[in-house]
């Protein structure tokens, strides 16, 4: 489990395929398992090998949006079921933090991502708001880029239904 700054506001992060660095990650944030974690993936090429199918108009906001944009997609085969939501579904973000695009990439697939907070509190929006113990259960900090400030605000969520409408969650 690493604790690094997304293209959003600071994180916990591990291999998606990895299921008891997942659940470490509950268990440092102490969150209710039925609130799943985000998958980021490093291009629309490789969110294509997560997900069955990406409507057309999500490829183009996807490609044109310049604020983080989180996507809701059907669950899908090629990821792990314990990533799915209780109603079959994931959330994606194709991420564009060039470390982890560069972890992503050394891994070969997917990571999660959650904010690095416990379950209640306010999200960090730069490394000196996380707490002590958040910090001291992750194995790895980033403590190289603590003084970056991200835009202290979670992505855009988007969702879309079967006639291709966009609904925007958050």
């Amino acid at each position: 489990v690493i604790l690094c700054p997304t293209n959003t506001i600071w994180g916990l992060s591990c291999d998606a395929y990895n299921k008891s660095a997942v659940d470490r990650i509950f268990q440092i944030k102490e969150r209710d398992l039925t609130k799943k974690l985000i998958i980021l993936v490093n291009s629309i090429e490789q969110l294509k090998e997560c997900v069955e199918s990406i409507h057309p108009r999500i490829e183009t906001l996807l490609e044109f949006c310049n604020r983080p944009l989180t996507v809701i997609y059907p669950a899908s085969p090629n990821l792990p079921a314990y990533l799915n939501t209780e109603i079959n579904t994931v959330g994606i973000r194709v991420t564009k933090n060039q470390l982890l695009i560069d972890i992503i990439e050394n891994l070969g697939h997917p990571l999660v991502s959650t904010s690095a907070n416990k379950q209640g509190v306010p999200f960090p929006k730069n490394f000196n708001e996380i707490a002590p113990a958040i910090i001291k259960d992750v194995d790895y900090t980033c403590y190289a880029q603590r003084n970056i400030k991200n835009a202290g605000r979670p992505s855009l969520i988007i969702r879309y239904n079967e006639e291709g409408e966009l609904i925007f969650l958050r």
